[in-house]
């Protein structure tokens, strides 16, 4: 599937209704021009509301809700609900809720025992979790809709740590779903995530140095200099260097989930890794800038970042908007705010996050045209076995942490201009070896370890599969393909801003 046969607004400003028995309004979608609307249910309630809300523009996500439902099979009648909905115009789905938190399972397990909530609990948490989760996507697909992978909360507590939730999920798929999992990819699957952006956002004062940021009340969400690429953000990487999504330092040892776009970045770094696929689309459907400060209150989770008060908020909210749309990767579209009833009942007639999204224009999401499909190729023989692997030349297998070697390689047909003008940034932060002859993958021993970026067009990249990928299946291989030099410009460029040396 491409990313742009998903049908969405392209607007990344989203809500998150309250739940009944709070009567729906469409007008508190409509008043802030939202682009996504979240809906909480199991029942058809809604059915008009997702027909008033797409003849407003704005594109409505449904899960189906249960208190403690984790890990269980859904209800057969939720299939006629979501087949009423499809036919009603709702096609993006989520099941399940943040099952790495301890409350969304049930309190003791069939034999009265306490359950143990545990990302190495595969028995009890994980075969369960994907299992039903997998047989609930490949229904929602053959009804016409979209199935999200689970939306973690963002943690780091040891049991519950996010991303390690999400890495042992996608390594069951691929060990026991392989076939099943790869077919979900290629046909509708996108990734939710809960993205509390919390206060790790700043923007820079109008001279000095990006790593220095504003007071909280000289914001101004319409003009330039805004951060959300946490832990990537010239702030934080000088007070923690070398900090990642994944840890990478002494004060991470369970990663560091905490940004807009952190889950998100993991989840299609495992697609990657385990099914050579990707990207797939996410979106936040919980979180924003959160909690909202009360009046004359300020909010300042982490010290390290500036606090923010209301009026700052509002600001905040509209360049966290603006940068999704100018800034974040192209597979992450928006973020449904949490909660309605705290935007527009907390005192106010509305916050001033709503106040200021009322007047500024939207900007719209330009998708670029990238498959979701895994590329990776089922080993087969005309006999029907699995073939013997022979002797493997060339660099040993990758386990973890980063690779002896990393070279850059053009595909056949690309120009010179194709490096000079669109990977020129990705070479200045990364200082890849750029070579023409991937022979020379051979030259190095099984003790080293290689990571190859290879730049192609969509009517190259199985030549390079077959001639790089296939050949060498130890080095770590990193596809980046483009059918124009622009869209290649914008994926390098994003990876040097971020810091994002492979995806």
């Amino acid at each position: 599937m491409n990313l742009r046969d998903y049908k969405w607004s392209k607007n990344p400003r989203g809500m998150h209704k309250q739940g009944a028995p709070a009567p729906f309004r469409i007008e508190n979608f409509t008043f802030a021009q939202m682009g996504w609307a979240k809906l909480v249910t199991d029942s058809a309630e809604y059915i008009e509301a997702v027909k008033s809300l797409n003849a407003k523009g704005c594109t409505p996500i449904l899960r189906f809700f249960r208190a403690r439902w984790c890990g269980l099979p859904a209800p057969e009648y939720w299939y006629d609900l979501c087949r009423q909905y499809v036919e009603a115009g709702c096609y993006w789905f989520e099941f399940y809720n943040e099952p790495n938190y301890e409350h969304e399972w049930a309190t003791h397990d069939g034999a009265g025992r306490p359950f143990e909530v545990h990302w190495q609990n595969e028995l009890g948490c994980i075969k369960p979790l994907m299992d039903n989760w997998l047989d609930w996507a490949e229904r929602v697909i053959e009804l016409g809709g979209y199935p999200a992978f689970p939306a973690m909360t963002e943690t780091v507590k040891p049991n519950l740590a996010t991303i390690h939730w999400l890495e042992v999920c996608v390594k069951y798929l691929r060990e026991n779903h392989r076939a099943r999992f790869k077919s979900v990819i290629a046909n509708g699957l996108w990734c939710a995530t809960h993205p509390y952006v919390l206060n790790h956002f700043y923007q820079e004062p109008t001279s000095g140095p990006a790593s220095k940021a504003r007071p909280h009340n000289q914001l101004n969400g319409s003009t330039d200099g805004w951060h959300f690429e946490y832990p990537y953000d010239p702030l934080q990487q000088k007070d923690d260097p070398g900090r990642t999504v994944y840890g990478g330092t002494e004060l991470t040892p369970y990663g560091d989930p905490n940004g807009l776009v952190a889950c998100g970045r993991v989840f299609q770094d495992l697609l990657k890794k385990y099914f050579r696929a990707g990207p797939v689309p996410v979106v936040g459907t919980e979180g924003g800038i959160y909690p909202i400060p009360a009046p004359d209150k300020v909010e300042q989770q982490d010290i390290r970042y500036p606090p923010y008060d209301r009026q700052a908020h509002g600001e905040a909210t509209v360049a966290m908007f603006r940068w999704i749309v100018e800034k974040a990767p192209n597979w992450f579209w928006g973020v449904t705010l949490w909660i309605e009833e705290e935007y527009f009942y907390s005192g106010d007639v509305a916050t001033p996050a709503i106040l200021r999204l009322s007047g500024e224009p939207v900007l719209y999401k330009n998708v670029l045209g990238l498959n979701t499909s895994s590329t990776e190729r089922e080993p087969s023989t005309s006999s029907g076995k699995q073939p013997t692997a022979g002797p493997v030349t060339g660099p040993g297998p990758l386990a973890s942490g980063s690779p002896d070697y990393h070279w850059l390689i053009l595909a056949p047909g690309l120009q010179a201009d194709w490096f000079f003008q669109a990977a020129n940034r990705y070479w200045q932060t990364f200082r890849p070896a750029v070579l023409a002859d991937w022979n020379l993958i051979d030259t190095l021993p099984y003790s080293k370890t290689l990571a190859v970026t290879v730049l192609a067009r969509s009517d190259t990249i199985e030549y390079m599969d077959k001639n790089v990928r296939d050949r060498w299946p130890n080095i770590y291989y990193d596809p980046i393909v483009c059918d124009t030099l622009d869209e290649m410009r914008s994926e390098l460029d994003r990876r040097a801003t971020y810091l994002n040396r492979f995806g």
